[in-house]
């Protein structure tokens, strides 16, 4: 399965580590990510994800900061669960605009009480 990260790029952070067993130096790329919505309630929500992904990514990215980006994913299933990782195979796309945008819908005029 593939899935799409959508979200304002806030920043593009190239990420070294040496592997504990082989001493091998490994590179990758933190990207961090912003979706901004609203709750149930009308109430703004904004979440912030840091996922790591392929050192490539570093000199694609690092022009787009502050841009709203699609990521393709691809959902694996092994014996611990359900891991995301981010997908080569398929463009990261820079989108005009978010299309997840939330801002248009007012907020409700009550809360909903239990």
């Amino acid at each position: 399965m593939t899935t799409h990260m959508i979200g304002q790029l806030l920043e593009v952070k190239p990420i070294e580590m040496v592997d504990r067993k082989t001493e091998k130096v490994k590179y990758s790329t933190d990207l961090t990510v912003m979706f901004d919505g609203i709750d149930e309630e009308g109430f703004r929500k904004v979440s912030v994800e840091t996922v790591n992904v392929d050192e490539e990514y570093y000199d694609e990215l690092k022009e787009k900061i502050g841009k709203t980006i699609a990521i393709a994913y691809t959902a694996k299933v092994d014996q611990w669960g359900v891991k995301f990782y981010a997908d080569r195979s398929m463009p990261v796309l820079e989108l005009e605009k978010n299309p997840l945008d939330y801002s248009k819908f007012k907020r409700k005029e009550t809360a909903k009480k239990s």
